[in-house]
């Protein structure tokens, strides 16, 4: 029995073939996931920052019920109102989502803009 020995360039050949096979798949496969992030994006955003807004809560909730000692003076030293901390707190976070929202929306307007400018038409002056 003889066995088929493959020479190199049909080794190469079949690593080709196989690998483009792999290819497409992880195409089709990422193809899928961006068409699932981009159905379902909404939901998504509004997900994690009501998450990240719960979390905040209760820290906050938290840090309140173990700062409390039965009586209303350590609220009255504070001076600062927690809500306004809570906010503070996820300031970064909803600065990043903020930008990561409005940023294609600037660099939109500023191509359309730079392209009315640079290609725009010419008025005609009349004489």
């Amino acid at each position: 029995m003889s066995t088929n020995k493959l020479t190199p360039l049909e080794e190469l050949r079949l690593e080709k073939k196989r690998l483009r096979e792999e290819r497409a798949v992880a195409g089709k496969r990422l193809s899928t996931q961006l068409e699932y992030l981009n159905n379902n994006w909404g939901v998504m955003l509004t997900k994690e920052v009501t998450s990240t807004f719960k979390s905040r809560f209760a820290e906050s909730v938290c840090n309140l019920s173990e700062g409390a000692t039965g009586s209303i003076v350590p609220f009255l030293t504070k001076g600062s109102n927690p809500l306004i901390n809570l906010a503070l707190s996820s300031l970064p976070s909803i600065g990043s989502l903020a930008w990561g929202v409005a940023r294609p929306a600037i660099f939109a307007f500023v191509a359309r803009k730079a392209t009315s400018f640079l290609f725009g038409r010419r008025k005609r002056s009349r004489r």
